[in-house]
């Protein structure tokens, strides 16, 4: 109401000057008319997320260089027709600005600046309320409908607005979206406009920086005039290059990162995992963490600091985040850092972002988190080039399984006698050989992460010269944004920025962890789609490294898949391993959600006196399964000393409280269904399962005397969902076949009354035998896994002969 008041009592003015267009009459302030009723309803978390993103007084050329400097799009561009708005966001410019907009094709892009009636005033005078201006926050202009293949330019004149005139003159100077047209002559000053994506709220964030940025007096905060534009429809607008809006969420500790594993490197990583868990040591929560209190080092002009520690900071962008030491000493001894530091930072309980920092000599750390976190079943949702302090650097957006957003950069420094000299590659092998300090960080938004590559690379200026050179074709166009190894398969998630219509695929991979590994190559088309899907067929497989090239671009991306490994951990004067093979076992068939299948058979032999743990990660990387789908684990087993099967669930915290049960000595093969809730703690407690990082096969000796043993594992699997077989399984004389009809091979589950020796017989229709097998019991649920093996489509009747029950029959259908 205040508004429509202040409208009538201000006259109108009609008065065009200059030759630009206008969307309508204004009034005397230059607050248009046209405005739409109503507009939008800005509330105050997005102003908050705007004032995140363009904070006031922090240059974006610090503190968000990406903004200007990584090749976003600063333009609208319409992929469908479209009706489109531009809503006032704030400003807070001592200029009275105006602004405007332009179109053009984008198969035809301008090579000149647009004339002025080529360009439609939006906001005559872009001023608030009370400073300067009519405009409210809110306050919506419909600029037009436009077809597909339209591109949108926006100017802004800077302090264009004449009150003695009431009218739009050509300002100070003109700013365009389009940086060639800016009037800097320094190219790298030219950008003066950001456009933000808030994909939640369907709408792009338009920022501008209004002072010639050569000048002196430019703050470089991009926020003197906020808008954002939106569409009809979102999806009508192209936004795959549009920096994001910033969030604040939770990222990991930098105790977790530093480590990809590799071929050479499965099983160690896979020990040094296994040890954590069972000792206790992760240090990856705050509460476990020691504040870090930064020593006061003094640097040396010339003389590079002895300690890595001597270059991270103790705090963040706002000098209120607090620091906490999240080292992960292990990675000492299974990878080539010589020193290794890390904290993390937080705002309260909240971890902000944080820095891993390695020394290496002779040659560059050789683990990129770029590559480690899509094996964790991470996506990289882009990768791109930044200017940081005038340094070209690699950063990269990683969306987490658990949905939360990491913005992180890499580079390596070179150290040299009298100048040091910054490297940031995407492959490890483009490093030259040299003594290095390694840094990767990773936060929540991008303002934290440079505010900490801003503190290194200005402490390693102070002490000697930083040189590093600026490289086309740094980072793949063409890349993997996530994949995964799944029954035989490699499925890869491609991300094609240059519409690339085939690539190159190489790839080096071993069957089991034991095994030579083998060469693999294969050209692939591709539709030429932003975002495309791939399955190679690969055979059974542990783990894969592999790349990925285009005649596009000459950077080739690098991956490294893998599948959960078998290890074997123990104290070697306690343990002598005569034998550790693994050979394949028959489990690349999908057998659907009822089943998940554990690939591969592990076998192991020798002398023991101590504790030998067998134990197989079940996913790659740190990951875990999630089983609240399933109610048991089945497996074969032949084993000549009891052995303990252990369940490691994710936040298992006391190794002693472990969930556990012991079988016997088996001298030949048995098959194992055990309920979940049969795994019990210390005090006889089951637990409840809902995940599973690992599952550990333990054998004891005396811990006096050596004495022979084997233990062989197969066939491996998490069985039936707890609810299907409560419902089905009714009555204790039902037999239940999931999935029914089969198609390559199911499960045969019943119910027994005692411990027996019982026969699964299957007969055709025509009342021939083609199925028959033995199973040993146990007291409740029991499964038997059949398989269709040389069985034709059709209908086949199941039963189970027992001396103490009789069983229905069953009806079974093999597709």
């Amino acid at each position: 109401m205040k508004k429509l008041l202040f409208l009538l009592v201000i006259t109108t003015a009609t008065i065009y000057a200059q030759n630009y267009q206008y969307l309508g009459e204004y009034t005397s302030n230059g607050t248009p008319l046209y405005l739409e009723s109503p507009g939008d309803n800005i509330s105050y978390p997005t102003l908050d997320m705007i004032s995140y993103s363009l904070p006031e007084s922090y240059p974006v050329p610090d503190y968000n260089p990406h903004y200007i400097s990584s090749g976003y799009e600063t333009n609208v561009v319409l992929s469908e027709t479209a009706d489109v708005w531009v809503t006032f966001v704030s400003e807070g410019a001592g200029y009275r600005n105006s602004l405007g907009f332009y179109t053009y094709d984008i198969n035809n892009l301008p090579a000149t600046v647009p004339n002025a009636e080529d360009i439609t005033i939006i906001f005559p005078n872009a001023s608030a309320l009370g400073s300067g201006g009519g405009l409210q926050v809110g306050d919506k202009v419909k600029i037009g409908n436009f077809p597909a293949g339209t591109g949108i330019g926006w100017v802004l004149l800077a302090n264009a607005w004449s009150y003695s005139q009431v009218k739009v003159l050509n300002g100070y100077w003109q700013l365009y979206s389009n940086p060639d047209y800016n009037p800097e002559a320094d190219g790298n000053l030219r950008h003066h406009n950001v456009f933000l994506n808030d994909p939640t709220n369907e709408r792009l964030i338009l920022g501008f920086e209004d002072i010639r940025r050569d000048y002196g007096n430019c703050d470089n905060d991009f926020n003197d005039a906020v808008f954002f534009v939106t569409a009809s429809s979102f999806s009508a607008l192209t936004t795959s290059n549009y920096a994001d809006v910033s969030s604040a969420t939770d990222v990991t500790s930098a105790f977790d990162g530093g480590l990809e594993s590799n071929g050479k490197l499965a099983n160690l990583i896979a020990q040094r995992n296994f040890k954590r868990k069972k000792n206790g040591n992760l240090f990856n929560k705050k509460r476990l963490q020691r504040r870090y209190k930064k020593k006061a080092t003094l640097l040396s002009k010339g003389v590079n600091p002895s300690s890595i520690e001597a270059f991270l900071p103790a705090t963040g962008m706002y000098g209120t985040e607090k620091a906490f030491v999240s080292t992960p000493e292990d990675l000492l001894g299974i990878t080539n850092a010589k020193e290794i530091f890390s904290v993390d930072l937080y705002t309260g309980e909240e971890r902000t972002s944080a820095v891993l920092a390695t020394a290496t000599k002779g040659d560059v750390y050789d683990h990129s988190k770029e590559i480690c976190d899509r094996l964790n079943n991470s996506v990289l949702e882009d990768v791109r080039t930044v200017t940081v302090r005038g340094h070209q650097v690699i950063s990269s957006k990683i969306k987490r399984a658990t949905g939360e957003v990491e913005y992180t950069l890499g580079f390596s420094i070179k150290l040299g006698a009298t100048a040091n000299e910054l490297y940031s590659f995407w492959n490890i092998e483009q490093y030259p050989g040299g003594d290095y300090y390694n840094f990767q960080i990773w936060g929540s938004s991008f303002s934290q992460v440079f505010t900490i590559s801003n503190h290194i690379l200005d402490t390693f200026k102070s002490i000697k010269p930083l040189k590093s050179s600026t490289l086309e074709d740094v980072v793949p166009s063409v890349f993997v944004s996530s994949g995964y190894y799944k029954n035989g398969n490699i499925h890869l998630n491609i991300i094609n920025k240059t519409k690339a219509s085939s690539l190159n695929f190489e790839a080096v991979l071993a069957r089991t962890e034991v095994s030579d590994r083998i060469n693999m190559s294969e050209v692939i088309n591709l539709t030429g789609a932003w975002n495309e899907t791939i399955i190679i067929p690969t055979g059974q497989l542990f783990d894969i490294g592999l790349s990925l090239s285009t005649n596009t671009s000459k950077q080739q991306d690098a991956l490294y898949l893998a599948d959960g490994p078998w290890g074997i951990d123990y104290l070697e004067e306690n343990v002598r391993v005569n034998s550790f093979s693994i050979e394949n076992n028959d489990n690349d068939k999908d057998n659907g959600e009822d089943i998940y299948q554990i690939e591969r058979e592990p076998i192991v032999s020798g002398e023991i006196k101590g504790t030998l743990n067998l134990f197989r990660h079940v996913l790659a990387g740190d990951q875990t399964l999630d089983v609240s789908g399933y109610e048991s684990i089945q497996f074969k087993i032949q084993n000549t000393k009891p052995v303990e099967v252990i369940l490691v669930q994710d936040g298992i915290a006391d190794w002693e409280n472990r969930l556990r049960i012991t079988i016997p000595v088996n001298d030949n093969e048995k098959l194992y269904t055990i309920s979940f809730n049969d795994f019990l703690d210390k005090n006889g407690n089951p637990g409840e399962i809902t995940d599973i990082k690992t599952i550990v096969f333990s054998l004891q000796g005396d811990y006096a005397t050596y004495v022979p043993f084997t233990i062989a594992v197969n066939d491996v699997s998490f069985g039936l969902k707890a609810n299907q077989f409560d419902e089905n399984l009714v009555t204790t004389n039902k037999i239940l076949a999931i999935p029914n009809p089969i198609n390559s091979s199911g499960n045969i589950y019943f119910t027994a009354d005692q411990n027996e020796e019982v026969t699964l017989i299957i007969y055709n229709y025509l009342g021939q035998l083609v199925y028959k097998t033995n199973y040993t019991t146990e007291i409740g649920s029991n499964l038997i896994p059949v398989s269709r093996e040389n069985l034709t489509s059709g209908m086949y009747i199941c039963k189970i002969i027992s001396n103490n029950k009789k069983y229905n029959s069953l009806k079974l259908l093999i597709n």
